[in-house]
């Protein structure tokens, strides 16, 4: 899966709803946010993403995401422009991670001055450039800047991925689940389906929220982790292949008893059962 680098320049943009966002992830309210993402056109829905600080200090990676509405035109954010119809190439992406640039550090790859960070593109003049190369790096960085400084906000992904049974002092023995994995795994599985719909993957089931609700039940489903949280006393990586959509009747036999059954034989077909 893809990973691409936003860009934001506070002398250029004022970013006022930073501050929303910021208590929306620390609460873990899924939001969506419009982007400009420069000239390029291919964002892959469900492709991580992070955000750049540029211009005046601090600068760095403030924050990560999720790709959640491919380009898309829209009105230029700068008033005069879109006063004579200047329009921008734009995405949405749900953060998953803000921090405050006045009260937080920021990850700042400057400060790596050997290894894979050396050649980040701290200085890129467009937004949206692809930095797959160096996600790995990028995302294990992260992930320990924030365990670091204390950010007890949603973890952050390695090889697009999520460490997730974080055990954190805060919350003691409570482990976190990514719900912007949870995001980006339908998003994954709709971009899949030629139908663009989101069924149930227990074998011999297929159940589609949609098709049984209408439009209440578009676009749902759970999301169902085939490696338990709680078998492991350690961080988890839960890459979107450990992650399988079904329905809540499947879910809650896949655990009834605490068991945590494979999706393969779940349903015994009916000869077996005469």
């Amino acid at each position: 899966m893809k990973t691409y680098l936003l860009t934001w320049n506070p002398d250029d943009y004022s970013w006022d709803d930073l501050p929303d966002m910021i208590e929306k992830c620390r609460q873990g309210i899924p939001h969506e946010r419009r982007w400009s993402c420069g000239n390029r056109k291919t964002f892959p829905i469900g492709s991580r993403v992070f955000i750049l600080r540029q211009g005046i200090e601090p600068k760095g990676i403030i924050g990560s995401g999720w790709i959640s509405k491919e380009p898309f035109l829209c009105e230029h954010r700068d008033p005069k422009l879109a006063k004579i119809g200047t329009l921008q190439r734009c995405i949405a992406f749900k953060p998953d991670v803000l921090l405050n640039p006045d009260v937080q550090p920021l990850l700042d790859p400057r400060l790596h001055r050997i290894g894979p960070l050396a050649q980040f593109p701290m200085n890129t003049a467009a937004g949206g450039i692809d930095i797959s190369d160096c996600a790995t790096a990028v995302a294990e960085q992260w992930q320990k800047h924030l365990v670091t400084h204390g950010l007890l906000l949603a973890s952050a992904d390695t090889e697009l991925s999520a460490f997730e049974g974080i055990t954190r002092s805060m919350f003691l023995t409570h482990r976190s689940r990514e719900r912007a994995l949870r995001h980006a795994k339908l998003a994954d599985v709709k971009r899949r389906n030629l139908d663009g719909r989101i069924r149930c993957a227990v074998a011999g089931c297929g159940f589609d929220f949609q098709e049984r609700y209408g439009n209440v039940g578009a676009d749902f489903a759970h999301v169902h982790h085939l490696r338990p949280l709680s078998e492991s006393l350690s961080p988890i990586l839960t890459r979107l292949e450990d992650l399988a959509v079904v329905c809540a009747n499947c879910h809650a036999m896949i655990h009834r008893g605490g068991e945590c059954r494979p999706i393969e034989t779940l349903i015994t077909r009916k000869e077996n059962n005469a």
